[in-house]
């Protein structure tokens, strides 16, 4: 009886280890993010909000890479970033590829909520 106990118990940890590994090898699932140049129509509230009010727009954030870091810039009225709010703690490289990807590329977010959102996501 007690060699049953030892093995079920056995048993029960070798699945949750497997278990384990298997959920984190999962890939997380994302939306897809068209990119800033492209001519697909905007898909999220915010972006419509910063098309229709020209003021909207002085609030965006641009999230690029600088120095292997993420770095967050406020944009100006033409949408170009201007002012470098800070540089965070998260690097590049050790994002996921397609993070990483977006990252390098340039991610435009049109309020501090979304900011604070993707800025969680990423990693901060």
């Amino acid at each position: 009886m007690r060699k049953l106990c030892v093995c079920l118990f056995y048993g029960l940890c070798v699945f949750t280890i497997v278990f384990s590994l298997f959920w984190m090898a999962l890939p997380k699932l994302r939306l897809p993010v068209p990119d800033p140049g492209s001519e697909a129509p905007p898909s999220s509230a915010a972006d419509l909000a910063a098309q229709a009010l020209p003021e909207l727009a002085a609030q965006s954030y641009r999230l690029c890479d600088k120095g292997g870091r993420v770095a967050v810039y406020r944009c100006g009225t033409n949408g170009q970033p201007e002012v470098l709010i800070t540089i965070t703690g998260i690097y590049t490289n050790l994002l996921p590829e397609n993070d990483a990807l977006r990252i390098k590329r340039g991610v435009t977010v049109y309020s501090e909520r979304e900011l604070d959102l993707l800025l969680e996501d990423l990693g901060e």
